[in-house]
């Protein structure tokens, strides 16, 4: 596991649930809106690239390794899904070795799951 990114402030400072949205060209965004230091809002944006699958466990089947690992930080994981997704269909080596399963949970949930080539973060 290698973490990423981690909440700028506390992971309960969301103001709303996060907003997950898929986009065109194999991308995917996660809206965060968290209360600032100042109490202000402050929107922060999770884009993925490079999609081949994603999920989202909600909070009723969320397991405590969801939490343990990625609550309030975004991680990377070696997994048994990432294995599978980089076997299966057509994918060139670049790709393949490209691919990472990312992981993030928030405190009632949900727990959102991406295997993609790349991330960035806009604040």
């Amino acid at each position: 596991m290698k973490e990423h990114w981690q909440f700028p402030v506390a992971a309960s400072a969301l103001l709303h649930s996060p907003e997950f949205v898929v986009l065109q060209r194999r991308e995917c965004a996660l809206s965060l809106s968290l209360e600032g230091d100042d109490g202000a809002a402050k929107e922060i944006v999770l884009q993925f690239s490079g999609v081949e699958s994603y999920k989202c466990t909600f909070l009723t089947s969320c397991t405590a390794a969801m939490f343990k690992l990625a609550y309030g930080r975004l991680v990377s994981l070696d997994s048994t899904w990432l294995n599978e997704v980089r076997s299966t269909g057509k994918k060139d080596k670049v790709t393949v070795d490209a691919l990472q399963h990312l992981m993030i949970t928030f405190d009632d949930g949900p727990c959102y799951e991406i295997i993609c080539c790349t991330w960035s973060i806009r604040q």
